[in-house]
């Protein structure tokens, strides 16, 4: 029902924006060439309601014509949000005119030149290339074949209660695969063999192994099989694991599939945590390891700490793999204070943002606190993977899919 309701008024928003940036655009219309263009203009709107009517009646149109829908929507989308402080400011000064002409019944006033071109048109002309950039972008980002441009990031994390035994142990980290997305074989293959070229001693996977369904997983057990290490492979489900996003003829072919997904860990040899915790050992000294289903705040929570915590002493080093990382914003630094490092995934950071040294941004940034990379607050620390894979948006911009290599060191 959340679901409904959020695609609901995003479908409205979208429409009332269409129907806003038309009256700008509107008096183009009686132009002979220009009305392909209107045509093209209201086909936004119109794939943006037949995608909700797709939902709402749970038409099972297959997953690459749905990831089409997506991409015109989110483009359309990104850029008129972009666009539309340019058009508000216009409105706003053609407001104030008005009203001062009505109130002091003067002349309208003279319009302000800017290099010949009245604020009027220089603000629609801002709009228009704001409203151009993000579309690029997005095109770029499908074209470009970002989505199998993986790279591997590193970082030293020092930890206070880190055991001396586990001084310099190297943790590699994936998230988010959706198998179900990946259709270039070999350039996926060439990401797993990143992953086993770095050595890692142990190999945490944070969640959504499939977008679905566990039959996006056929003919691809071989190769998640080769993702290995020292120490083990630990994994536990992320939001898209559940088959909460499909439909289902019946209870029990879904409850069949979640049945499927979970013994696919079992066949690649991964240990899956679900709501529990394990200890990982190295020369007689342990760390606890804590794995959780997914815990959201807006959708199906599955998730439970407590439970997973169940036994542990606070004095001992932990480290939690939770899916989503507004768990650890809401609840973790509140309540458990002794999880010294989380591993997350879940945002993707969007596909698409900026990063350029030390600095990143992402509209992601306004949904996540946490949304990319490595954060700190006193003694806890938590780690968000960009995503292995991709969802939706066939695309990367900016934001590339990631192999994290982390170096615990105790201080």
């Amino acid at each position: 029902m959340e679901r409904f309701v959020f695609l609901f008024v995003f479908t409205l928003i979208l429409v009332l924006l269409d129907v806003y940036f038309y009256q700008i655009i509107k008096k183009y219309r009686k132009i002979k060439w220009t009305k392909v263009l209107f045509i093209l203009y209201w086909s936004f709107t119109f794939i943006a309601v037949v995608n909700f009517l797709i939902y709402s009646f749970n038409i099972e149109t297959g997953y690459y014509f749905r990831t089409i829908l997506f991409n015109f929507i989110i483009g359309n989308f990104i850029s008129k949000v972009v666009a539309l402080p340019f058009i508000l400011v216009d409105d706003l000064r053609r407001l104030i005119i008005k009203l001062y002409n009505l109130f002091w019944k003067v002349k309208r006033a003279k319009k302000l030149d800017i290099n010949n071109i009245t604020r009027s048109k220089f603000l629609s002309l801002s709009a228009s290339i704001a409203y151009g950039l993000p579309m690029a972008s997005l095109t770029y980002g499908i074209i470009s074949n970002n989505i199998y441009d993986y790279r591997v990031r590193k970082k030293n994390i020092f930890l206070k209660r880190l055991p001396k035994e586990f001084d310099g142990i190297k943790v590699c980290q994936i998230s988010d695969i959706h198998i179900g997305s990946l259709r270039n074989r070999k350039a996926v293959m060439g990401g797993i063999e990143m992953i086993i070229n770095e050595k890692p001693d142990i190999i945490f996977f944070t969640g959504d192994l499939v977008n679905d369904k566990a039959d996006e997983l056929k003919n691809w057990g071989d190769a998640l099989s080769k993702i290995k290490a020292p120490l083990g492979v630990h994994s536990i489900l992320g939001n898209h694991d559940y088959g909460e996003y499909t439909s289902w003829d019946n209870g029990d072919k879904k409850n069949n599939n979640f049945s499927n997904i979970l013994k696919a860990h079992k066949e690649f040899g991964w240990n899956l945590m679900m709501n529990q915790n394990d200890k990982i050992i190295v020369d007689n000294e342990s760390i606890n390891l804590i794995g959780v289903e997914n815990w959201s705040l807006r959708f199906q929570t599955y998730g439970d700490l407590s439970k997973a915590y169940k036994g542990l002493d606070k004095d001992e080093f932990k480290l939690l793999l939770s899916h989503n990382p507004s768990h650890w914003n809401k609840e973790v630094i509140k309540s458990y204070k002794d999880i010294d490092l989380t591993l997350s995934g879940h945002t993707h950071g969007l596909q698409y943002g900026i990063e350029v040294g030390d600095f990143r941004w992402s509209p992601s940034k306004l949904a996540y606190e946490q949304w990319a990379d490595l954060y700190k607050i006193e003694n806890q620390y938590i780690y968000v993977n960009r995503g292995f894979g991709f969802l939706g948006y066939q695309g990367r911009v900016g934001i590339l899919p990631e192999i994290t290599i982390l170096n615990l060191k105790s201080s």
